[in-house]
């Protein structure tokens, strides 16, 4: 890689980590518990959902669903903590990434938690979930799931965009551009209020309920990825297996 994309994606890096490390000192760290244990595990097995992207070496995974339940259910510096450390431990111990690339995901995972938390909270007006749910008050979801996916495509699209010499419209079409991710994302999504009203009544269980749709739309992805991931050259192959 050339010195100016380095320092380019050296520069956005540092950017997306220190943002992140920002809000946790603004929010603090919140103490360990039954419940966060139990989203912290649930989050790990959706990373675990795992699709590898055309460009950039980029991953994709189900732990969004996850993701968007704990910040619909949880405070927002739980939900922050959670999905930080649930994105660290998948990504070093079960995907094998480099530190740096780590600690990037989580770093932006954070940031699209944090902005769906903050959207989530306002417009919700801190009614119960269910009543929102049984009201069909669709707009604070629908806020809250914007803001993550725009947050969390629009960190990976430019952190391709510049470690690959691409322009970011290039990035965001090889990568997302697809009808499908913008559908998979969705159902995501709502799966992700389906597991969080569940989690309100009926407890722990309600994880349940959407395990079996994940792994489904996991291999959709894969199925839709399949051709477009490959790679053409020994170059290619030898670059993405890095």
């Amino acid at each position: 890689m050339a010195r100016t994309p380095r320092i380019l994606l050296g520069a956005w890096v540092g950017a997306i980590v220190s943002a992140a490390a920002l809000l946790f000192a603004l929010n603090g760290w919140p103490h360990p518990t039954r419940e966060l244990a139990f989203w912290l595990a649930a989050c790990v097995a959706g990373e675990l959902l795992w699709v590898r992207l055309p460009v950039g070496s980029a991953t994709i995974s189900m732990a969004s669903c996850f993701n968007f339940a704990a910040l619909l259910v949880l405070p927002q510096s739980s939900a922050m903590a959670v999905t930080m450390v649930s994105t660290v431990i998948a990504e070093v111990t079960f995907m094998r990434k480099p530190p740096v690339r780590a600690i990037f995901n989580a770093a932006q995972t954070t940031l699209a938690v944090a902005a769906g938390s903050a959207l989530f909270t306002s417009l919700s007006g801190g009614r119960p979930l269910i009543d929102l749910v049984s009201g069909l008050n669709l707009l604070p979801f629908l806020a809250a799931a914007a803001a993550y996916y725009v947050v969390n495509r629009g960190a990976v699209t430019i952190v391709v965009a510049v470690a690959e010499s691409i322009s970011p419209r290039e990035s965001w079409r090889k990568n997302f551009g697809s009808s499908y991710d913008l559908l998979a994302s969705g159902a995501g999504f709502s799966l992700g209020v389906l597991l969080a009203t569940h989690y309100s009544s009926i407890g722990m269980v309600g994880t349940l309920f959407v395990a079996l749709p994940l792994v489904l739309a996991c291999d959709g992805y894969r199925r839709l990825m399949g051709d477009s991931s490959v790679a053409k050259t020994p170059e290619e192959r030898e670059r993405r297996a890095a």
